[in-house]
């Protein structure tokens, strides 16, 4: 009996092995074709946003900030976030300009409900933000007359509440690049 336990141990401990070792070589083939992707979906999301912006300079104090140029220019910013929706992680690109108005945002990813949540991807959700001003904007279910409102999905307000979150972050991350490095 303890010679076949052993036996047994040994087999599962060689599956394992092998397994691990085809799992790590199709890791390696496939990262860089990965990061490659994100890299593109994230110069894609920028020059969506700031669309009159010649070049894309990344900030010194953080890599998911960048300084949006014209003829040398600051133009704007776009700040690539994460936020806790209902079903994971919502990352997404948020542009502003330099009057710190957003231009817009768009969602790199997310894992949230299809039919609920994942309407945050849906140009009548995001397009709500284009105009506003980055700071105090405010999560409501019916909206108002205020213009820093903006309405929440239907049946997905966590998932609403992971964009507010995400705008928040980006406000407090190009505010922390004036006080640090001036935005020149």
């Amino acid at each position: 009996m303890k010679k076949e336990f052993v036996k047994l141990s040994a087999v599962l401990c060689l599956i394992t092995l092998v397994a691990a070792l085809v799992l790590a070589g199709v890791n390696t083939i496939t990262a860089p074709a990965i990061e490659r992707a994100e890299k593109e979906a994230t110069e894609t999301a920028m020059k969506n946003l700031l669309p009159d912006a010649e070049e894309f300079e990344a900030s010194e104090t953080d890599e998911n900030l960048s300084i949006a140029r014209k003829n040398g220019e600051v133009i704007g910013f776009c700040t690539k976030v994460s936020a806790n929706g209902y079903g994971g992680a919502v990352v997404m690109m948020v542009g502003v300009d330099k009057e710190m108005t957003v231009q817009g945002i768009e969602i790199l990813s997310q894992s949230e409900t299809a039919g609920l949540g994942a309407k945050i991807t849906e140009d009548k959700f995001k397009g709500q933000f284009a105009g506003k001003s980055l700071a105090d904007l405010k999560l409501v279910k019916k909206p108002t007359a205020s213009p820093q409102e903006f309405e929440a999905v239907t049946g997905a307000t966590i998932s609403s509440r992971a964009v507010e979150s995400g705008i928040a972050q980006a406000c407090d991350m190009i505010t922390s690049l004036f006080i640090k490095e001036g935005a020149k």
